[in-house]
């Protein structure tokens, strides 16, 4: 399989983004796969990365693309920016990555969503952070939920699916029990959150990182990795 990226907002003018394949994948974080990167023209844009802790916290990068110095945000897992040729990245082994679009106000945002920042609301929480950083209306922001692991492979116990009616009480609409263990939906909660939020533009991916091995790494399929596939977003100039 050579493809080495899937490409995100293609068709929305002033954004490049990406979520890389197996084959576009590199060592833990961050991530910088060189071929990936020459060929969407990014090679030359100041890399971010968050630590990725699986928190809730979104980071606001002000910095400018004039040094080409990277950027390690710590203890976040979702960054935001207004500045062009800044290249948001996060690193994915089944967590979802969650793309974000104003193109009205010109800003980006990109999060890591394991299950914990899925319970936390860290979609939620990174539209407020648009809305009063940058003015974002939810109305006009477009969002992209990555490949990352589905239902029909995120097996849990019941003190995870505890946590998610605690948090959201429709959460049960979006899991099912099978034996003592529960399926749960993550890119369907992610989904829900950004409705409640007020996003209207939202795609999801629908591929399974856990299901198909021949395209994608899986921490919980190869019981551990330190491959990582990347995610970034950038504002073109």
């Amino acid at each position: 399989m050579s493809t080495l990226y899937l490409p995100i907002f293609e068709e929305k003018e002033g954004v490049r983004a990406f979520f890389s394949t197996k084959a576009g994948a590199s060592l833990q974080s961050p991530y910088y796969n060189k071929k990936v990167l020459e060929e969407l023209s990014l090679q030359n844009c100041r890399l971010v990365w968050p630590e990725q802790v699986h928190q809730t916290h979104i980071e606001v990068i002000r910095e400018s693309a004039e040094s080409r110095e990277p950027v390690r945000a710590a203890k976040t897992d979702g960054i935001i920016t207004n500045n062009p040729d800044i290249l948001l990245t996060t690193v994915h082994a089944d967590c979802l990555a969650v793309f974000f679009y104003d193109k009205k106000k010109k800003a980006i945002g990109l999060v890591h969503a394991g299950w914990r920042g899925t319970v936390g609301g860290i979609v939620v929480k990174a539209v407020k952070q648009m809305e009063s950083e940058y003015g974002s209306k939810p109305e006009d922001i477009a969002a992209f939920i990555s490949p990352g692991i589905s239902k029909c492979c995120f097996e849990t116990g019941e003190e995870v699916y505890d946590l998610f009616l605690e948090n959201w009480k429709w959460a049960d609409a979006f899991a099912e029990k099978k034996g003592s263990k529960y399926y749960i939906d993550l890119k369907g909660i992610n989904e829900r959150q950004l409705l409640e939020a007020g996003v209207r533009e939202i795609q999801v991916s629908g591929y399974c990182t856990c299901c198909r091995p021949e395209m994608f790494c899986s921490y919980r399929r190869e019981q551990g990795t330190k491959m990582r596939m990347g995610a970034g977003i950038c504002l073109s100039r």
